[in-house]
This record gives structure tokens, C-alpha cells and sequence, in this order.
């Protein structure tokens, strides 16, 4: 099974300059405001920088192919504090660390899942609503135990000092360092289960990343022509970054150090897995600088950044504000995704996987596999004041039942929002809270 995105998927979408809407002035306005702001000259030293830089990134991804992702053990990672490690995981953004959860605990927790669904399906919602992959659940015994054992306590501490915070002081830097226990998601795929809704995209937001100011200038190397010294782990302005400044379901109001999955099954090469783009810095660099250039007439001519023209037009490529940063090969040429983005190596039951917020991530369309493939959506959050804020709602909504306030509503936008009726305290075999550590109650917002 090739590691990469040999054959692309005929239903991921694509991008063009029609998808923009004329009347909508705000991208329009928008992208005048950054021009203006960082100027022309920048923007274009800062575009041919990266995809030139990208040659070379591109080059060694399409050699390499899941091999760039790192590998490492718990142990590894947890107690030897090596340099050349945390090198690496910052290097790539993305990486697997082996054995979080002992592999027969991890299976007991999937049969224990399999069976709080049963007891419980009349009422469990899920996405695709018709064929569901992705339940609604985000406080189910399996989840709340998993991840408030120390080992993933501990794991989530450390991906959270990868991070540097140059606005505060140290001792204040290390107080942030410490995990709030994010609610989310928990998968099953279904074998021989078609899966088209999560191509290539980037989450936490996507015209945000533009349009509100503390999250722009987290990239403002990038935009003022320096994408070399752009720092992928500082915090300073991304903690206080408004992710939901466009309301949509498929938002986090809460910044995530790293996304995660624990798998509770084998999760293999083709059978429904992760596909990552393991490069963060200039991949980073690209999507934020696209916007501002358009293709040269001469189609042969597009790999040369030269060649490009600034764009003052209001399309974003691959940006809708309800949703996360989409991507495709056509919209984002010089990511050259389908070399780029590839299958993680395979992960066995309680092995898990990490990558960057603003990594491009997609799910294989396919699984071709026997048994289900299924993983907690596990990310790790820092300690910001913002992060505590949610958090602290997260119990008291945690101990009513209500869900997690990013996922009050099912579906839609705007006035035709459907709120979720789903009360996990109420279920059939729902774990009492008094059973958690003292440690894992604090993650989840208690005293907080």
C-alpha cells in the first residue's frame, strides 16, 4: 500500500475565483486592509521565499512518504526530555507516540463503547447523520477515562510546553503549560464505510485567521516578508486568537497545542485512517500568503512564484467563514498535495497521533479493512486565560449533561441552528464523576 495520495479522491472538492461571492465586500475590504497594512513588496518577497523553500519541502515529503512522520515511545518522549526529540516534533509538527494506553486496555475501552452506544442509540446523534462515523458524545466512560489517566495528563503537558509564551513571565508561561481536558468527538468507522466530508482542510477557523487581529499577527512574520523566522509554537498572540469570530459548527472556540487521536482500534494504512501534510513552517507560510496571488496567464508558467501577480479581488481559495480552511490541488498548487499528503504509519490500539493546529490534515475516503477503525478525539489545550474560561463552563455543562458548549447545535448556521437534545448524564452506563482523579477533574473545569 503506497503511503501516499497516489490517486486522488474524485469527490474532494475544489477551488476557483467563481466560488467567490460578488456581493460580500468583506473579503474584498479585507484583503485591501492587509495589503495595505504590510504592503505589496512584502507580501511578494515573502510568496517567492516560500515557494521556492517549498521545492525543497515537497522534494523530501514525496521521497519519504509516512516516513516523515516521527515515531517515538511514551517513554521516550515522557523521560528523557531529549533535544533531538523535541527538535524533531517541532520540525515536523506532527508525530506518533506509541503505547499512551496498554493496547488490551485500549480494546476493552472500544468493547465498553461499542456497548454504551447500544444501550443508548435511540438516543445518540451522529455525522453523517445517514451512515454516522462521528457520534456526539464527549463524555462517554471511555473518554473520560482515557484521557485523564496520568500517562495522558502527563503527554498533554509536555505537547503543551512545545509552545513558548514571550508575553508573560516564566513562572506564568509554565502555569499555561498545564492541560484543560477539551471535549470532543469520538469516531467508529464502519468497514467498507465511503467517508468524502473531511478532504484536505486546516481547523480553527479559516477567513479568522485574516480577519481578526490577534490571530493575524501570529503570522505577521510571514505577511512581512520574513516567512523564514516565522515561529509555528509561539502562543503570544494565537492564545488569545478568536476562533469562532464566524460562527459555524465546524469551529473550536478553544486553542488546541496539538489536535489528537488515541486509537481503540488497529487504525491501518487504507482502512480509513489520517492523511497529514508533515511540514509546518512553509506549508503554514503558503496557505497564508495564497490568497494574495493569482495564477500567470500561462498555464505551463505556475510553479515559478515570479510569475504570480498580487490578487485584489475578494476570493480566499478554499475559504468559507462558517467553515474550516479547505485545500485542493488546484487551489493550492505549489502544496503539491497529492505527493505531500500522506497515510500515517499504521497505529496499534492505544498508540496515538498529534499534529499542529494548523496543520492540513484530511480522512481517507476509503477502509478497506474487516473490523471497525475507531479513536478518541483527544487534542491537547493549554491553560490560557481563554482556555480556563471554557473549561470552566465545560463542568458545570459536564455535570448537568448538557453538551460541551462548541457543540450545543447538530447543524446549520445562523437562525436554522438545531440545538442538541443529548443529556450523556442520563444515558445507560454513564460514568460518575466522583470516580475521576482529583487531577482529571481539574483538567475537565472543576475549580478551575
Amino acid at each position: 500500500m503506497p503511503s501516499r495520495t497516489s490517486t486522488w479522491p474524485s469527490g474532494w472538492p475544489t477551488f476557483s475565483p467563481s466560488d467567490n461571492e460578488p456581493n460580500d465586500t468583506l473579503q474584498a475590504e479585507l484583503k485591501a486592509s492587509i495589503i495595505a497594512e504590510y504592503g505589496p513588496e512584502a507580501l511578494r518577497t515573502a510568496w517567492i521565499k516560500t515557494c521556492n523553500a517549498l521545492k525543497d519541502v515537497t522534494a523530501r515529503i514525496a521521497k519519504e512518504g509516512n516516513k516523515s512522520v516521527p515515531i517515538f515511545s511514551y517513554e521516550e518522549v515522557t523521560s528523557n526530555h531529549s533535544e533531538q526529540v523535541i527538535n524533531q516534533m517541532k520540525a515536523t509538527g506532527c508525530f506518533i507516540i506509541r503505547n499512551v494506553v496498554p493496547s488490551a486496555e485500549a480494546s476493552q475501552h472500544f468493547s465498553e463503547l461499542q456497548a454504551f452506544i447500544a444501550s443508548n442509540r435511540d438516543t445518540i446523534t451522529g455525522w453523517p447523520a445517514k451512515s454516522v462515523a462521528i457520534y456526539h458524545l464527549f463524555s462517554t466512560p471511555t473518554q473520560l477515562k482515557i484521557k485523564t489517566t496520568p500517562k495522558h495528563l502527563r503527554l498533554q503537558k509536555l505537547l503543551n510546553s512545545l509552545y513558548t509564551d514571550s508575553s508573560c513571565s516564566l513562572e506564568e508561561q509554565e502555569a499555561k503549560y498545564e492541560p484543560i481536558l477539551y471535549p470532543d468527538a469520538v469516531r467508529v468507522r464502519a468497514p467498507g464505510q465511503e467517508f468524502l466530508g473531511l478532504g484536505p482542510h486546516i481547523d480553527s477557523g479559516s477567513l479568522v485567521r485574516w480577519a481578526d487581529h490577534s490571530y493575524r499577527q501570529t503570522y505577521a512574520a510571514i505577511l512581512s516578508g520574513s516567512p523564514e523566522t516565522y515561529d509555528p509554537f509561539d502562543m503570544a498572540h494565537r492564545q488569545y486568537a478568536r476562533t469562532d469570530l464566524f460562527p459555524g459548527g465546524a469551529h473550536s472556540s478553544v486553542f488546541r497545542s496539538f489536535q489528537g487521536w488515541t486509537a481503540l482500534t488497529k487504525c491501518e494504512s487504507g482502512k480509513g485512517g489520517l492523511l497529514l501534510l508533515p511540514d509546518i513552517k512553509t506549508a503554514t507560510a503558503y496557505m497564508m500568503l495564497r490568497p494574495f496571488f493569482t495564477a500567470p496567464v500561462k498555464e505551463e508558467e505556475w510553479r515559478d512564484a515570479e510569475k504570480w501577480s498580487i490578487d485584489e479581488s475578494g476570493w480566499f481559495p478554499g475559504t468559507y467563514r462558517w467553515d474550516s480552511q479547505l485545500l485542493s490541488r488546484e487551489s493550492h498548487p505549489h502544496l503539491c498535495l497529492e505527493d505531500t499528503l500522506v497515510r500515517i504509519p499504521d497505529m496499534e490500539p492505544g498508540d496515538t497521533v498529534w499534529w499542529h493546529a494548523d496543520m492540513c490534515h484530511a480522512v481517507e475516503t476509503t477502509h478497506t479493512g474487516t473490523i471497525p477503525a475507531s479513536v478518541c478525539y483527544i487534542p491537547s489545550s493549554p491553560s490560557t486565560t481563554p482556555n480556563l474560561a471554557y473549561i470552566r463552563q465545560h463542568w458545570k455543562d459536564l455535570v448537568a449533561g448538557i453538551p460541551p458548549d462548541d457543540y450545543k447545535y447538530l447543524d446549520g448556521t445562523g437562525s436554522e441552528l438545531v440545538l442538541s437534545k443529548q443529556n450523556e448524564r442520563k444515558m445507560k452506563g454513564a460514568l460518575s464523576l466522583d470516580l475521576i482523579s482529583a487531577e482529571g477533574r481539574r483538567g475537565l473545569g472543576e475549580g478551575v
